[in-house]
C-alpha cells in the first residue's frame, strides 16, 4: 500500500474514523495491533508495526490537525507491552507537529490535548 493510492486513501479514511469515534467515546488508548484488526475487518490489511501504520497515524494526525494546534490523533495508540505510544510517535510530535520536551511530557501533553479537544463533541 502507498501513499497517493485509493487504497491508501481508503485505509486513512477508515482509520480517522476509527480514531475519531475512539476520541469521542473516550475509549482510548489502543494497542497497535487493535487498530490493525479493526481495520482488516474493513477490508484494509495495515499490519500492526509497519511503515503503512505509521505513515497512516501521520497522515491521519495532519488531516485532524493540518496546523498542529489539534492534538495528534495518533496519541492514542500504544504499544502493548509498554502502554505509550512508540518512537514514531513522538518522531511525528516533535518533527512535524513542532513539540518540544521529553518523551513522558509530550505524551502528556498530548493526551491533556486529545481530552480537551474532544471533551464536548
Amino acid at each position: 500500500m502507498r501513499r497517493g493510492t485509493s487504497e491508501y486513501e481508503a485505509a486513512q479514511e477508515a482509520m480517522a474514523e476509527i480514531l475519531l469515534e475512539r476520541a469521542r467515546s473516550g475509549d482510548w488508548p489502543i494497542q497497535y495491533g487493535k487498530l490493525s484488526n479493526l481495520l482488516e475487518e474493513q477490508g484494509h490489511n495495515v499490519p500492526a508495526h509497519s511503515v503503512e501504520m505509521d505513515h497512516l497515524l501521520a497522515d491521519v494526525s495532519h488531516q485532524e490537525s493540518p496546523d498542529g494546534t489539534k492534538t495528534t490523533l495518533s496519541v492514542m495508540v500504544v504499544l502493548k507491552e509498554k502502554g505509550e505510544p512508540g518512537a514514531g510517535f513522538y518522531r511525528l510530535a516533535r518533527e512535524e507537529f513542532g513539540r518540544k520536551g521529553d518523551n513522558v511530557g509530550i505524551w502528556g501533553e498530548e493526551m491533556k490535548l486529545l481530552a480537551g479537544d474532544f471533551r464536548h463533541r
